[in-house]
């Protein structure tokens, strides 16, 4: 839900949800003796607030990709695939029904620069979004697509804010061993047949145990869905009259900013008195089987990595060991 673009949800809806290793038991280990892989270094760009990578195309372009941890199909702007001359296939969804609105493609010898990723397959797509309202204005794609998990399939991925990189294996034959408290990575649905998206658990919340949806294209620090509010005891909170805008969520998101949060990762404190966001009865939030997303205003403030052969996350604290301050707010647009 809280990925840049509606269009995008699209993909998660009509087509058949990705095949994901089975989750860890907890407390089970990595394999004794797993084969360390050399991680690739990349720089981390700044895409208008978003976390963004260059991907290097086997014809020479350059292509700047979003970084979407809350989506599973990796997707290309039209536009952008058709300046490439790449060659669009029809798609079909998990009803055998060509989709209109999404086709699919593959760029050739796609690298991160020393590190292959061979013919790497994307979703094309419209990412312009349509304005709900007449004469409405609604912020364009800050890239030319979108990297999801399922980008990295197998692989650890490794994204350092505070030193502005991110690192990513070769494909793994086992799971890593786990340096400090993991939670497991687990592929959640909204609601019962809603799209796709990643959560996790280890995330506390004012104390209070949390699962989360993780969402590196959600610039806030966290994101208290309806159905738990009242669980957390933030009803008060929810209620602000602070309101900040997301341009690139939804098309643009209005969102209720309360002050005060402790917000944690296991024993590892990443926010004291911090902002927590809430749903508005301008934009409604769906139904969800998590309680919140945590976004990179909260991963910032960490070295975060991803074992997507574990299927397992853990959070160190950044070489300087000080907290990466939180963005200044953006202003809510005038009524």
């Amino acid at each position: 839900m809280l990925s840049a673009f509606l269009s995008a949800s699209l993909l998660s809806q009509t087509l058949p949800v990705p095949q994901v290793p089975a989750p860890p038991e907890a407390g089970a280990q990595a394999s004794a003796t797993p084969v360390q892989h050399k991680l690739f270094e990349i720089p981390l760009l700044d895409c208008s607030g978003l976390p963004c990578v260059d991907l290097a195309t086997g014809s020479g372009k350059t292509l700047r990709l979003l970084i979407d941890t809350a989506e599973a199909n990796s997707y290309l702007d039209i536009k952008v695939a058709q300046s490439l001359g790449l060659e669009l296939q029809p798609l079909k969804g998990s009803d055998g029904n060509v989709i209109n609105e999404v086709q699919q493609t593959i760029v050739p010898g796609a690298h991160f620069g020393d590190l292959p990723m061979g013919d790497f397959p994307f979703m094309v797509l419209d990412t312009t979004p349509q304005p709900d309202k007449p004469g409405e204005r609604t912020e364009r794609l800050p890239g030319d697509g979108v990297l999801t998990y399922n980008a990295f399939k197998n692989r650890l991925i490794q994204i350092d804010y505070a030193n502005h990189m991110v690192r990513i294996s070769e494909p793994q034959d086992d799971a890593q061993p786990c340096p400090h408290n993991c939670s497991r990575l687990v592929i959640k649905h909204f609601g019962s047949f809603g799209p796709v998206t990643l959560t996790a658990d280890g995330f506390t919340l004012n104390g209070q145990p949390i699962d989360a949806q993780i969402d590196t294209l959600f610039t806030g620090t966290m994101l208290v869905y309806p159905g738990s509010v009242e669980k957390l005891g933030l009803k008060k909170e929810s209620k602000s009259k602070h309101k900040e805008f997301f341009p690139f969520t939804q098309g643009g998101l209005k969102l209720a900013r309360a002050e005060g949060a402790t917000e944690s990762f296991h024993d590892m404190q990443l926010v004291q008195n911090g902002p927590l966001y809430f749903g508005t009865t301008d934009d409604h939030l769906p139904s969800a089987s998590f309680d919140a997303a945590v976004g990179s205003g909260l991963l910032s403030h960490a070295v975060v990595t991803f074992d997507f052969k574990g299927m397992q996350m853990w959070m160190e604290a950044t070489s300087a060991q000080t907290p990466t301050p939180a963005a200044p707010p953006q202003p809510a647009p005038p009524e």
